[in-house]
């Protein structure tokens, strides 16, 4: 029942539009961060007409150098993932499970397989698979601008066996990171039944999860304080962002200040709450799918 409940919404995704749609909206954010830092480079080494514009310190012009070159460019592409990528991933979970509700689609699904849970887990794995290959085309649009920018400003770059080892677990960690965001835009949308009631509820859970990341600083105040703080998920989410950043030798608290790498919490606690988060939103996403009534499309 699984894997044919997997493979309707593996279909339902690949034939869906909006996918697509948001997919090339990720790939062109990520094109234009990466082109405008390669003109800020190109702008500071003066070769573009020979005008010289120096904006930038030297440690942060090495690590956007960095970001422009292999292996630093999988670092860089990793981070919009879990920037830009998680926000659009936010509308593409309340697209797929709302819009079943929407269209009416989930009656007739669950009139087939009426395991709830199973719909559930396969509409996850559906997301995860398409995020996946996202990623994937995602490293490979990346690693052409690397070379792009590699060849114009003369970056030194090299690829070793180790940093391809790397990226495997750079992607699964991407993925993990953006876990819990999905399974809270699941919950919601189950809950309120609707595509709006997802993509509403997930994007109040991002917006205060990034506004309870800026209580970081009161780590400072007392060990007990800094405790308290790292249970929200916002800091965990950090460091393991911060994790992947160094996997390509990136240094995420070069270009942003902000970032006090200090009061973060260890890899291991991090790993331990997103999952705590994750099993959480899980939960709550099947329970709600497991008390609503289905009708048709509405």
């Amino acid at each position: 029942m699984l894997r044919n409940l997997f493979a309707a919404e593996w279909l339902k995704l690949r034939k869906w539009p909006v996918a697509w749609a948001l997919l090339a909206a990720f790939l062109g954010l990520m094109s234009l961060s990466l082109g405008l830092w390669a003109l800020v480079v190109a702008l500071h080494e003066g070769v573009i007409g020979g005008v010289r514009i120096a904006a930038l310190g030297e440690a942060q012009l090495a690590q956007i150098k960095l970001q422009l070159s292999f292996p630093g460019i999988f670092g860089a592409v990793l981070g919009q993932v879990n920037g830009t990528g998680g926000l659009l991933a936010i509308f593409l979970a309340a697209g797929s499970l709302g819009g079943d509700f929407s269209w009416g689609t989930l009656r007739t699904l669950l009139a087939r397989a009426p395991g709830r849970g199973a719909y559930l887990l396969a509409k996850l794995l559906a997301l995860l698979a398409g995020l996946l290959v996202a990623v994937l085309i995602a490293l490979a649009v990346g690693a052409l601008i690397a070379l792009a920018a590699s060849a114009w400003l003369g970056l030194p770059s090299q690829l070793t066996a180790r940093d391809l080892l790397a990226l495997t677990v750079g992607v699964g960690r991407a993925l993990f990171v953006i876990l819990p965001y999905l399974l809270a835009t699941m919950a919601c949308a189950a809950w309120g039944r609707s595509v709006l009631a997802g993509a509403g509820g997930g994007l109040i859970f991002l917006a205060l999860d990034v506004g309870a990341g800026s209580l970081g600083s009161l780590g400072k105040v007392s060990d007990l304080a800094l405790f308290m703080v790292n249970l929200l998920l916002q800091p965990n989410i950090n460091t393991l962002v911060v994790q992947n950043g160094r996997l390509f030798g990136l240094d995420q608290s070069v270009l942003a200040s902000a970032l006090d790498l200090a009061l973060l919490p260890s890899p291991l606690q991090a790993t331990v709450v997103v999952a705590a988060y994750c099993a959480f939103f899980g939960y709550g996403a099947w329970r709600w799918l497991a008390k609503r009534d289905v009708t048709g499309a509405q």
